[in-house]
């Protein structure tokens, strides 16, 4: 394998942020992705003033926005 393989097979975790005003966890507490991935994050807004994590979507690090 090659040191250009071994740098594109290289997988990092990234933590989904976690709620301020709530006790529950998100429903995704994190991701795996690629050196050449970002993670855009999906947030519920309630009423109430609260925001969690309910999803996300990964997209390559030049279509991030």
């Amino acid at each position: 394998m090659s040191q250009k393989d071994s740098e594109t097979d290289q997988k990092r975790v990234v933590y989904a942020p976690q709620p301020a005003k709530i006790s529950t966890p998100p429903s995704v507490l994190s991701v795996e992705l690629s050196n050449d991935e970002e993670v855009e994050w999906q947030w519920t807004h309630f009423p109430n003033c609260q925001s969690v994590i309910t999803g996300y979507k990964i997209v390559g690090k030049n279509d991030v926005s």
